[in-house]
Formats: C-alpha cells, structure tokens, sequence
C-alpha cells in the first residue's frame, strides 16, 4: 500500500480542489455577510442520510405527502418516513448515530441540531408504529437523544436500543447497551440488558430481562454489526439487508475498499442454515457457515470492489429467512488518494486542508478536522482575509452520491453571523448546489478518524 500511497501522492492536490475550495469560500462568505445581519443562531438544524435495504420507504417533508424515497435522501426535523409490509430503511445522523427501521414502521425526526462547534446538540424521533432499533453514539455533555411514543419516552445518551410501538399503543423498550430512562406517568432507569413497557396510558411496569422474540429481526442484526465492527476501523461499515431467502437460492452485494488490512463481513438471520462467501478483487473467495452470526474475513488487502454473496442451503421454509450482512474493513487513517480497481479513498488531513489553499487576500490560515465522527465530518477554521479577521465551522455529509455542506458558524471582526445566510450565498459564490456536491465518484462512506477525513467510494464505471 505504501507504493499505491506513493504514486498517488502528485495528484493530491488536484484531487482535494473540489473540496477545498469549497470548504474555504463557505467560511470566507460567512465574514463577507457579516454586515447582513448580527445576531446569530444558536443553533443550527441538523440533518440525516436515509439508506433503503428493502423498498418501499415513503417520505413526507415538513408535513406534506408521503412519496417513495431513494437511498442518500435527506432527512431533517419535520420529516417523517414510513416503510410498508416489506420496506426496510435506516436513518443516520453525522455523528454515525443510526435509526433502523423495521417493516411496517412509522415514525417523525421532530428535532435534530448541530451545536455552533459542529458536534449534534440534540435529536428527537416521536414512533408512531412498528419497530425502530437506534445505536446512539456517545453524546457530548448536556446533549439528548429521544424516543417518544403515544405516552411515554426514552432517553439517552450512548446506547443500542429497540422500541416497539404496538397496535394498542403500548411501548416497548430493549435496552441492548448502556443506560436509558424511561418516562411516562412514572420513571424506569434501565441498564442493559433490561426491557419495560409502557401502556398507552403511560404506565411503566418494572424493567426486566429481555425476554425471546421470534419475530424481532434485531437482535441477530446487532450481533452480526458488533462481529463486523471488532478489530475494523470505526466508520467503515456498511450493511445489506436482503429479501426472504429460500433453500437454494443466493442474494449478493459489493463494497468498495482501496486497501489495506482486510474485509470483515458477518450474516446475522434467524436460524436454518446459510453460507457466506467474500469474494476478493483477485478472484479468491473466502467462505463461512455455521450459527449466525456467521463471520467472513477477506485477508488479502487488496483494493477493488468486494462481492458478498449469501447462500441459503436448507431449512428456510416456504416463508425464507431474511438475511443481514454487515461490512466493515480495516482501513488506514492517513493523508491519501486511491484510484484502484474501480475503488477509491480521498484522506484529507488537517495538513491537507490548510497548505494546498492559497487565495489572494488570504493569510494566517488554519484549518482543523475536529473530532471523530462516523457519518461525517467537522472542518473548522481561522485567518485574515484582507485584513479582517474570521472563524468558521462546516460539516460534511454524504448525500446521494456525492456530499453536502453545511455551515454551522461564522465569525467576522468578532460577530456572530448566522449559519443561514452564509447557506443563502454559497450557490451565488460556488456554482452549484452545496447541499448536493458532485465530487466526481459515488460517495459510500464518509467519517473522521485520528484528524483525517476519510471518503470512501467507487468509480461510476
């Protein structure tokens, strides 16, 4: 990989143009708005990726009709989603918390903010029906997330939860990791692994261990995700969830990986028996059977495009069993531009950001990757342009098949200037739409890790 690394390194700085630049000009026309307005937001709203395993997932924005969604849509507070009898869809916020959704759910994002330093302030998802399974990643002081139903509502802060909403009303509460409060006409604190229900008046009974449900999908899904997500590298998985699988038949999915260490996939399902074969760029296939979750992993390292394929051998019933593969690979976290068997990966360091921008005017730059973030990212930065000093803060977020901008601070001779009209003059300034940002490939899998941002993709052909 150090040879690849090497190679590429000429065209890196042409490779980060599209981005830099448009990094830099969102937080420059933040100091030239300055004299719009002075008062500032306090906060700034945030915004979620859907992904569709299974059509169909419908989507209603800020209260209007329902209509069928495509996966890379956007998701902000006063959309609701909803799957039907055989849709299956995710939701996931920047800082890599992520909604799942079951068949036959509904539910409304009501509240998602980004705080003025880029990290999520707060989320809130009032369910309506089905079931939803939620992995909160690890809030920052102060900041909630919120799962509320007919009468009651769950808290947390860094937890693997499901919520049941049920024809009667009553909710039901799985707490697979972590701490939870559970509020309704009374208050349950619960530690893992415990359930409670809520009945649609609000009355909590006493939490209690999780009890075996044939008909939760989760519970195999979040073992095959935790299997994928050992000794791999934050960020990087990517899930499959296909239709019922009979006896005989074969579903299959790829991912793009421009190198490393090794591909990891694990197949979560119900029962029966089924194989899993990873099969690398080289032609080398890797296989797997056994109880679920059935773990695969694809040693070689190489760069190019990864096919799963996922096998139902016997016992799968007129009915089949539905299949859920995790991904996740071992990847290095460091200034790079890959190229390689229809696989690429963009790294963009803190470094990268500040030495390949020279704009006339501009001085005293600094520009910093903030954090760790598994869906997105958090670029800051500080200079003088023309002699005024500025501030800025933008994160990053896959949308579609490229990625979106969003400010959410600007500073200019020491004032606050709000995020929206920094977002108002950015399709004047730039050319094009910064909520849909074409970066040349089809972007994947976009995450922080040791002050790097990390976009993983592949080719469009």
């Amino acid at each position: 990989m150090a040879a690849v690394a090497a190679k590429a390194a000429p065209r890196r700085r042409r490779g980060l143009s599209w981005i830099l630049a448009l990094v830099i000009i969102l937080l420059l026309v933040g100091a030239a708005a300055v004299w719009l307005n002075t008062s500032a937001s306090a906060s700034t709203n945030a915004v979620a990726t859907l992904t569709i395993f299974q059509p169909t997932t419908s989507v209603a924005h800020d209260g209007g009709d329902y209509a069928t969604a495509t996966t890379g849509s956007t998701v902000q507070a006063g959309d609701a989603l909803k799957t039907d009898a055989k849709g299956r869809a995710a939701i996931q916020l920047p800082d890599g918390t992520l909604t799942r959704l079951a068949r036959n759910a509904e539910l409304t994002l009501t509240s998602a903010h980004f705080a003025k330093d880029g990290n999520l302030q707060d989320a809130s998802i009032v369910q309506k029906a089905g079931r939803t399974f939620t992995n909160v990643q690890h809030r920052v002081s102060g900041a909630t997330f919120k799962v509320s139903g007919q009468s009651a509502t769950a808290t947390v802060r860094g937890t693997k939860f499901e919520v049941y909403i049920k024809a009667d009303g009553s909710m039901l509460v799985k707490l697979f990791e972590g701490e939870l409060d559970f509020d309704g006409k009374n208050h349950v604190h619960m530690v893992t692994p415990q359930q409670a229900t809520a009945d649609a008046q609000g009355n909590i009974g006493s939490a209690g261990p999780i009890l075996p449900d044939t008909d939760d999908p989760f519970v195999a899904e979040l073992a095959a995700s935790n299997a994928a997500g050992q000794d791999t590298t934050p960020g990087t998985e990517q899930d499959y969830i296909g239709p019922p699988l009979h006896n005989g038949e074969q579903q299959q999915f790829t991912y793009s990986y421009a190198g490393g260490k090794l591909v990891k996939a694990a197949l979560g399902y119900p029962g029966s028996a089924m194989k899993l074969q990873v099969k690398a760029p080289d032609g080398q296939t890797y296989t797997g059977t056994g109880a679920s979750p059935i773990v695969v992993i694809a040693d070689s390292g190489l760069a190019g495009i990864y096919t799963m394929v996922i096998i139902g051998v016997s016992g799968l019933g007129a009915n089949g069993e539905t299949p859920f593969v995790s991904v996740a690979a071992s990847e290095p976290c460091v200034s790079t531009n890959i190229d390689q068997r229809g696989a690429v990966r963009r790294g963009l360091s803190s470094h990268d950001l500040t030495s390949n921008i020279q704009i006339s005017g501009l001085s005293n730059l600094s520009m910093t990757v903030v954090g760790k973030s598994l869906a997105g990212a958090i670029i800051s930065g500080k200079g003088t342009f023309n002699g005024a000093g500025w501030t800025g803060t933008v994160i990053l977020l896959r949308h579609g098949t490229g990625l979106q901008v969003i400010p959410a601070a600007a500073t200019a001779f020491g004032v606050k200037v709000p995020a929206s009209q920094v977002v108002s003059q950015i399709g004047t300034v730039v050319g094009q739409d910064p909520s849909n940002v074409n970066v040349g490939f089809i972007v994947e899998r976009l995450f922080t890790c040791n002050g790097v941002v990390i976009i993983d993709g592949r080719m469009t052909s």
